[in-house]
C-alpha cells in the first residue's frame, strides 16, 4: 500500500482557506463580545473548558455530556444536541419555570446558565422604567404568549418547524437574531424572523414607514409631546423609520385565515383584520375623529402598530396590553377581560370626560353622545336600550363594543344595535 504521508504533506501546504462566519457571527448568541457563554464550558480549565465566547457548544454539547451529566446519557442527548430539553411538552399554561424552555436556561435572570436582561417593550422601546427584567419574568405575569400553544399552531403549518422544535422559534431564529437591546433605535439589530420566512431577520428595512409612510403616527415615547417611539426618536420621522413593519410580522399568524386555539383563553383567538374593510385601527377608513389626544388627531386616518398597545412576550394586563402607552404609565392594571379598567388604556390615545370638558375621569358620556363627532348622538341617542339595556342607561365596559372584529350598527335593520362579536 502506497504511503499516504505525500498527500498529508501536500494538503499542510496549501494556502489556508478563508473561515466563513456566516450570519451566526453577526446575531447575539454568535457574538464575540455578546454572544453565548455558559461558564460551566466557557472558564478556563479546570473549572471549565475554555470555549470561547459565542461557540456553538455553549448551546449545544456534541458529545451529548461534556459539561457532566446534562442531558442524561442514558437517554441520550437533548433534541438539537442541546444541554437540556427544548420544551416541556406538558407544560399546557404558565406560569414557567426554567425547565420548561430551554430558552429560559439563559432569559430567565439570576442563577441561569447566562443571566440575560431582556426589559419589556415598554421599557426597551417605550422610554418606560424598568420592570420585569428577563423573558421569564415577563412572560409569568397576567397575560402572555401561551408558548404550548404556539408549538400547537406552528407544528405542521410552517415546514421548517418540527414537533420537537422550540415555541421561541416560531418568532425567532437563534442563529440570526440580533441584540437590540443596547441599540433600541435602529431596526439593523432586529430579533425576528416571520414565521413565513424563518431563515431571514424581519424589520431590518421592512418598517412601519416603508408600508404606511405617514399613515403611521409613532406614539410619544418619554411624555414630553415632542419625541417618538421607538427609542426617544427626535421626530415622527425618524420613529416610523426605526418601527419595523409589526403589522405584517404579527399577522403572519393573527389574520383572518388561520384559527388560533389559546388554551389560556378557552376559546379560539379573535381573528385580526387589519386590512380597509377591518379595524378602524388600522387600514379601516375613521369617520370620526372622538376626541383623540396628540400626536394623533381628527383629520388624520391612522393606521397603528400592533406594539403601539401590545406587548409581545407578557404583561401586566390582559390581553397582552402594554403598561405604558403612548408616551404615559397607565393609570393601574387591567386585570380582567370585562371591566371599566380598559379605560386605562383607551384613554392614552382618546379624551375620557374629564381631559375633554372637565368631567368625571375614566366617564366616556360626552365622547359618545355630545362631542362633536359622537357616534351616538341626535335622534339616536333614544335608542339607549340598544347598548346599555333596558333601564336607567348606566355605564358599560369599553370591551363590549370595542375589540378586534368588531362591528356595531345601531343605524338599520332588524338586528340593528347588535354588536357581531368575531371569536
Amino acid at each position: 500500500m502506497k504511503s499516504i504521508f505525500p498527500l498529508l504533506l501536500a494538503c499542510l501546504l496549501l494556502p489556508p482557506a478563508a473561515v466563513r462566519g456566516g450570519s451566526y457571527l453577526d446575531s447575539a448568541h454568535g457574538s464575540a463580545t455578546d454572544g453565548v457563554l455558559r461558564p460551566v464550558i466557557g472558564n478556563a480549565p479546570p473549572s471549565g473548558f475554555g470555549y470561547a465566547r459565542g461557540n456553538c457548544a455553549h448551546c449545544h454539547e456534541q458529545h451529548a455530556s461534556i459539561a457532566g451529566t446534562e442531558p442524561d446519557p442514558v437517554t441520550g442527548p437533548a433534541y438539537f444536541a442541546l444541554f437540556a430539553p427544548n420544551f416541556d411538552t406538558a407544560r399546557q399554561t404558565g406560569p414557567y419555570s426554567e425547565a420548561d424552555d430551554f430558552c429560559f436556561y439563559c432569559h430567565s435572570g439570576s442563577g441561569s446558565a447566562q443571566p440575560v436582561n431582556n426589559n419589556d417593550y415598554s421599557r426597551t422601546f417605550g422610554c418606560g422604567v424598568p420592570d420585569t427584567t428577563s423573558i421569564m419574568a415577563t412572560m409569568n405575569q397576567v397575560s402572555y404568549h401561551n408558548l404550548y400553544d404556539i408549538r400547537a399552531f406552528a407544528n405542521g403549518r410552517f415546514p421548517w418547524f418540527r414537533g420537537d422544535s422550540n415555541p421561541c422559534n416560531g418568532c425567532h431564529n437563534p442563529h440570526l437574531a440580533r441584540r437590540n437591546q443596547g441599540d433600541p433605535g435602529d431596526p439593523t439589530f432586529s430579533v425576528m424572523s416571520r414565521p413565513t420566512d424563518h431563515f431571514s431577520l424581519w424589520g431590518t428595512t421592512e418598517t412601519m414607514d416603508s408600508a404606511y409612510n405617514t399613515r403611521y403616527e409613532p406614539p410619544y415615547c418619554t411624555g414630553g409631546g415632542t419625541d417618538r417611539e421607538p427609542d426617544a426618536s427626535a421626530t415622527a420621522a425618524a420613529g416610523r423609520a426605526a418601527t419595523p413593519d409589526y403589522v405584517t410580522f404579527c399577522t403572519d399568524c393573527h389574520n383572518t385565515t388561520d384559527t388560533i386555539a389559546s388554551t389560556t383563553l378557552g376559546r379560539n383567538v379573535r381573528p385580526i383584520d387589519w386590512s380597509g374593510s377591518g379595524d378602524k385601527h388600522g387600514l379601516r377608513v375613521m369617520d370620526g375623529g372622538l376626541d383623540i389626544r396628540p400626536p394623533f388627531g381628527a383629520a388624520g386616518d391612522y393606521v397603528l402598530s400592533c406594539t403601539d398597545c401590545h406587548e409581545p412576550h407578557g404583561s401586566p394586563n390582559v390581553m397582552l396590553i402594554r403598561r405604558r402607552i403612548n408616551g404615559g404609565d397607565l393609570e393601574g392594571p387591567i386585570t380582567v377581560y370585562q371591566t371599566p379598567e380598559w379605560s386605562f388604556a383607551c384613554k392614552r390615545c382618546h379624551q375620557d370626560d374629564q381631559e375633554a370638558v372637565g368631567g368625571t375621569a375614566n366617564a366616556w358620556r360626552y365622547v359618545h353622545h355630545s362631542s362633536t363627532d359622537a357616534p351616538y348622538s341626535g335622534s339616536l341617542a333614544g335608542r339607549c336600550p340598544v347598548c346599555h339595556g333596558p333601564g336607567p342607561p348606566d355605564a358599560i365596559d369599553c370591551d363590549e363594543c370595542h375589540y378586534h372584529g368588531a362591528v356595531i350598527d345601531i343605524t338599520e335593520g332588524n338586528n340593528a344595535g347588535t354588536t357581531r362579536r368575531a371569536f
